[in-house]
């Protein structure tokens, strides 16, 4: 069986792709901050991966502002499937890398 990938799928796998590098980028900058940084006073585990997810979501909603708001109505935006993303794939990473960096 062949499977046909449509150019809407692409573009949407192309998006995808480009999240994931904004959250690793975002990842990255953290670990390479000293052990003990300025950070670490102003978060727990749980408020330091709200803000590492909200400002990678932030990122990618102005790197891809066309997408979200010349398609749809703003207020039918959904962007909660990105929060999942982030939690499934980097949540236990993010907080333990708190826990690296702050303890």
């Amino acid at each position: 069986m062949k499977i046909i990938i449509t150019e809407n799928q692409h573009y949407v796998l192309r998006r995808l792709q480009q999240f994931f590098e904004i959250v690793e980028d975002h990842i990255e900058g953290y670990e390479l901050n000293e052990d003990g940084s300025w950070w670490c006073g102003h978060f727990n585990a749980d408020t330091f991966f709200e803000n590492l997810m909200n400002s990678s979501i932030e990122e990618f909603e102005n790197n891809n502002w066309n997408f979200f708001y010349n398609t749809w109505k703003v207020e039918d935006i959904d962007i909660s499937i990105l929060n999942k993303i982030i939690e499934q794939n980097y949540g236990n990473y993010i907080r333990n890398l708190w826990v690296r960096k702050c303890s």
